[in-house]
C-alpha cells in the first residue's frame, strides 16, 4: 500500500512517504499512527520532489462506513493522509463513504 503523507510533523514521514510499519486508520477516518515530532521543520514539498515508488505499509481500517474497507483492509490502491488544521490530527484523505 503506497501511502503518501502531508502531516509534515509526523515522525514516520519521510520526504512525503510513510515509513511506519504498519498504519492503523480508525473512527472518522483518523490516522491513529500518526506521532507528532517536534524535530521537524515544517516544511512542505512539491509533488515532484515525493519519492514515487511505493512504500508498502502494511494499512488496518476500522471506518465500517468507508468504500474501501474490506474486512478492516484498505483495498484502495493508495492512500493519502491529510493535516486537519481544526483538530491537529492526521485524516484519511482517500477516505469515500459507501
Amino acid at each position: 500500500m503506497n501511502i503518501r503523507c502531508r502531516k509534515i510533523n509526523c515522525k514516520f514521514n519521510h520526504a512525503g512517504a510513510c515509513h511506519a510499519h504498519e498504519v492503523r486508520v480508525c473512527r472518522g477516518a483518523v490516522c491513529e499512527t500518526y506521532q507528532k515530532d517536534t524535530q521537524k521543520v515544517n516544511v512542505e514539498l512539491a509533488d515532484e520532489l515525493m519519492p514515487s515508488k511505493p512504500n508498502n505499509v502494511p494499512l488496518s481500517c476500522t471506518v465500517g462506513s468507508c468504500l474501501y474497507n474490506h474486512d478492516c483492509r484498505c483495498a484502495a490502491n493508495g492512500i493519502a493522509i491529510v493535516d486537519n488544521e481544526e483538530t491537529n490530527q492526521a485524516d484519511c484523505a482517500t477516505f469515500i463513504e459507501r
